[in-house]
């Protein structure tokens, strides 16, 4: 077995991943902050929504919801790389 390697970052890499991860984080968190609002100000509910075969409303939520959890979990990726050693298990 091979002793693992670390690896140097520069500091540009560096920062990129927390400025990048940070924004993404943020953008993440505010995608979920509207939908939320959009949920409360609509005067039906999930179940509502089916039984009125609102598919494009629920796809629409559902895409948004989807893509701002994907931008939170990838900020959260890239703040976590944003450290000075990279550690290669090759």
């Amino acid at each position: 077995m091979k002793k693992p390697h670390y690896e140097r970052r520069s500091r540009g890499e560096i920062d990129r991943n927390f400025l990048f991860g940070d924004i993404f984080i943020k953008t993440g968190g505010a995608t979920a902050l509207v939908i939320g609002a959009i949920a409360l100000y609509t005067p039906f509910t999930f179940a509502d929504a089916l039984a009125e075969q609102m598919y494009g409303y629920l796809g629409v939520m559902g895409a948004f919801g989807a893509a701002g959890a994907a931008l939170f979990f990838y900020g959260r990726h890239l703040r976590a790389a944003a450290t000075h050693w990279d550690l290669d298990q090759d």
